[in-house]
């Protein structure tokens, strides 16, 4: 039995669990429009997009991680090493705007690289590897900054974050075409094709001739590069580096990746589910914002939602195992009554 047949009982209730959050999230914001008005304007489309933008790259980067089984904790001091070092080679060391993203991006690929690669050479789950470089990275940009911010970019700069292209925030224009590179990698490419087999079960996948140790590497420094790239971007947003930026955005960015419908434990998911995922946490963020009610439920409802993806992942995960089960039970009893005639 091939890999898709096993997934094939799969694909009705995966489409439900996306139309049901796609229904959910229209649901608000027509619901939060009809009682307070002001949610469905462009202004305000733009500020609930750029309010979760550099979340969603991450959770991009976050989707292959968890597909394979993996978790990445370590993004969001990724992403703040970012913003602190573009800003010291350009403002500090004089570096020009390209030279200095392209180091800046460099070196969160080598973070990136080293999680991939203490993870596979220790053997050591994620979880622990990528929350040792959260918390050590965190001290990191904490000390070369002395706690305080970074400000004094170049205009050229600033353009990342305040300008547009075709009057959409270059963000915004970044994470959708990142989107759709990624998801048609996702859905074409044979390598990251791989990362379904890894999640599934890494020492089958392994014995079918699967690279699981370069697979591992690659995937953790894409993560780190594309928090390299939200935190470059987020620098400009608000013209200025602070070690605190970030703080938390790797629960989000896995809160989207959940919500859209991955297995928590890999093997499952979409670039497509993680985008809804996205909107709907800017959706419900930006509900809360324009129905004054107070900010603090706005956690509340997200790990709610949280909690629910992750059962409804484990309720898909068990009813697939069930009926490919069924299905070899059926086929061995087929096979029993061949033989008896």
């Amino acid at each position: 039995m091939t890999k898709s047949e096993q997934h094939n009982p799969l694909k009705n209730i995966v489409m439900i669990q996306y139309m049901g959050l796609a229904a959910v999230t229209l649901a608000v914001l027509f619901g939060v429009q009809a009682g307070f008005g002001n949610m469905l304007t462009s202004a305000n489309f733009e500020v609930m997009a750029m309010n979760v933008v550099f979340e969603g790259i991450m959770a991009l980067g976050m989707t292959f991680v968890i597909l394979m089984g993996g978790i990445d904790l370590s993004v969001a001091s990724v992403f703040a090493f970012a913003e602190i070092v573009v800003a010291k080679l350009m403002i500090q060391a004089g570096l020009p705007v390209v030279p200095a993203i392209l180091v800046t991006l460099i070196a969160c690929a080598l973070i990136g690289a080293l999680n991939g690669t203490l993870i596979v050479l220790f053997r050591v789950h994620p979880l622990i590897i990528t929350m040792g470089t959260l918390l050590t990275l965190r001290g990191v940009n904490l000390a070369i900054t002395d706690g305080q911010a970074i400000s004094g970019f170049p205009d050229a700069f600033l353009y990342l974050g305040q300008g547009t292209i075709l009057g959409i925030n270059v963000p915004i224009v970044f994470f959708v075409v990142a989107a759709l590179i990624l998801g048609i990698l996702l859905t074409h490419h044979r390598f990251f094709r791989q990362l379904y087999f890894i999640g599934g079960g890494e020492r089958a996948a392994a014995l079918s001739g699967v690279n699981v140790i370069r697979v591992k590497i690659i995937i953790y420094t894409l993560s780190a590069t594309l928090a390299g790239c939200a935190g470059v971007m987020a620098a400009a947003k608000y013209g200025a580096a602070h070690w605190g930026h970030g703080n938390l955005a790797e629960l989000k960015a896995i809160a989207a990746v959940a919500i859209g419908g991955a297995n928590i434990n890999g093997g499952s998911g979409t670039i497509g589910g993680t985008v809804l995922g996205v909107i709907f946490l800017a959706v419900i963020h930006n509900a809360f914002v324009t129905s004054a009610v107070n900010p603090f439920w706005y956690d509340v409802v997200n790990g709610l939602m949280l909690l629910l993806a992750v059962l409804l992942s484990r309720t898909i995960t068990l009813r697939n195992v069930r009926a490919v089960l069924k299905l070899k039970q059926s086929k061995m009893e087929n096979i029993e009554a061949t033989q008896r005639l």
